[in-house]
């Protein structure tokens, strides 16, 4: 928007350009860009009123990013609007936290109280935050049905990560629950992901999310890959 001023002082041109929000499915970049013009020639009238006139938007906005990587994760927006995301799990004592509703890797100073993550990764482990592993919210259920045709969020059976019940040294995990989002073979020792279809509700709104692979490209473990989107509202 252009706007111009006459005063009994001269005219003066004020540019105000564009304050665009570019969005990356979910989080939001604010940009600001603002220029100040010289005094223009004073105008046949003085003490006139401010004319105001609107310019049109400029022909390019720069498009919201397609890739966005950060330490330990990667996500790519994939052609019918859903995430698939890479994270780097290799490290066998730090836990990678993730947000789903800011879609990036979040580094909390102490991860059980902080409300920043709602998933947390180390090797073939997943965390939510809840129950023994936050203070959080953050919920799981196993969906029905396939990835593409899930809009909803299911209304019940959601659980979050509990004590060491079965006594093998690690929390229960809720995706870890009943046959877990992996199977593994003890001859070969290859972790496979299951098709299961999970649902993670957040503070932030539900999303699903179905695990690929514990492996990246070269094979490298610890590398698990998973595609999700957002739901809509009952």
């Amino acid at each position: 928007m252009v706007i111009n001023i006459t005063t009994a002082h001269g005219r003066w041109a004020g540019a105000v350009l564009l304050v665009g929000l570019v969005a990356c499915g979910g989080q939001d970049a604010t940009m600001l860009s603002s220029t100040t013009g010289a005094p223009a020639p004073a105008g046949p009238e003085l003490g006139a009123s401010a004319d105001v006139t609107a310019e049109p938007p400029p022909s390019s906005v720069p498009a919201a990013p397609e890739v966005v990587q950060s330490e330990h994760v990667k996500t790519e927006r994939e052609p019918d609007g859903s995430f698939a995301s890479e994270v780097n799990a290799t490290d066998m004592q730090s836990w990678v936290y993730f947000s789903l509703q800011s879609q990036q890797e979040v580094t909390p100073d102490e991860p059980g109280p902080s409300p920043r993550w709602d998933l947390g990764f180390r090797r073939s482990n997943v965390k939510v935050n809840s129950g023994t592993s936050g203070a959080g919210s953050v919920m799981v259920a196993v969906a029905s049905g396939p990835f593409e045709s899930l809009t909803r969020a299911p209304t019940e059976g959601y659980i979050s990560d509990a004590a060491d019940a079965d006594m093998d040294g690690s929390p229960d995990y809720a995706f870890a629950a009943g046959e877990g989002w992996y199977s593994y073979d003890p001859a070969t020792h290859v972790l496979t992901a299951r098709d299961t279809v999970f649902v993670v509700k957040t503070p932030g709104g539900d999303f699903k999310l179905q695990f690929s692979s514990y492996y990246d490209v070269a094979g490298t473990p610890g590398m698990p890959q998973f595609r999700w989107a957002k739901l809509g509202g009952a």
